[in-house]
């Protein structure tokens, strides 16, 4: 692209064209905001994990538990599941961040296993008392692909198993879609779309129809005539829509978890939702 293509870009931009999240460069840098410890946007801080993992350790009981984590980054839950003997599974597409989980679960002997996959496409045998999806990449699936990863999630549930989901809110997608555009620049290695120095330009569409909030990103480094362009859109549930998906799915009615259960993080206080849900036989 180059700037006369963002000039005459086609507006709304295009659902469902994924970020780069397999791509080497990207999950690397992906990774070093998974690992920081200065703001929660791609993980939260090591603080807020413990205490969540505190509460899946106490649902769960004494015991070794088989638990899957999907979307699992580079495994800052399932590494304090698994010091605590639990025996964890963690699925994620980036390459960076299963190479992190892996070597860190490898240097502790810990009974924790990683897979690089696309958890649309993983599938196995295995029954666990455990389910996790959580930080809201649930949203980031159109209905059809969402409405499946719940499917197989209570498949792989054991009858009675735990099953937990943290997504966005209705109203915080709604948001995202219907804020103003705006641009920020980035030095070199701090941004996640780049590695090089580059100012980037966002703006945001809302489709009231489909409840899908889209952002567009264009990407301008200096001394190239290149601009990039990058997609990422959230589907919006209400809380009736994710009690009929997860009915739908096989689950129990979900109860939602409050603030001293499942802290979110500052940035997050109203804008996401964590449902619990046992597997119904």
């Amino acid at each position: 692209m180059n700037i006369m293509d963002i000039i005459r870009r086609v507006s709304p931009a295009r659902p469902w064209a994924d970020l780069p999240w397999d791509d080497p460069e990207f999950s690397r840098r992906m990774l070093a905001n998974h690992l920081s410890q200065d703001h929660d946007w791609a993980s939260r801080r090591a603080d807020l994990i413990a205490r969540q993992t505190d509460w899946i350790a106490a649902r769960l009981g004494p015991g070794s538990s088989r638990i899957l984590d999907l979307a699992c980054g580079p495994g800052l839950y399932t590494h304090l599941l698994a010091e605590r003997g639990h025996r964890c599974l963690g699925v994620d597409f980036s390459p960076a961040s299963i190479a992190y989980a892996r070597s860190r679960a490898e240097a502790e002997g810990l009974p924790a296993r990683y897979v690089l996959s696309d958890i649309r496409l993983y599938r196995d045998d295995e029954q666990y008392d455990c389910v996790m999806f959580v930080f809201g990449e649930f949203n980031c699936f159109t209905r059809e692909e969402a409405a499946a990863l719940l499917a197989a999630a209570a498949q792989r549930l054991r009858p009675g198993g735990l099953f937990i989901l943290e997504g966005h809110t209705f109203s915080a997608v709604k948001e995202a879609g219907l804020a103003p555009a705006s641009w920020w620049s980035c030095e070199a290695e701090a941004g996640i779309l780049s590695a090089r120095p580059h100012l980037c330009l966002q703006e945001n569409f809302w489709d009231e129809a489909e409840a899908v909030a889209v952002t567009r990103y264009f990407i301008l480094e200096p001394g190239r005539a290149e601009v990039r362009e990058f997609c990422s859109a959230l589907t919006g549930y209400s809380l009736k829509d994710y009690e009929r998906l997860f009915a739908r799915a096989g689950f129990s009615r979900p109860q939602a978890l409050d603030a001293d259960q499942w802290p979110t993080g500052e940035p997050f206080i109203g804008q996401m939702t964590t449902l619990t849900a046992d597997r119904l036989l």
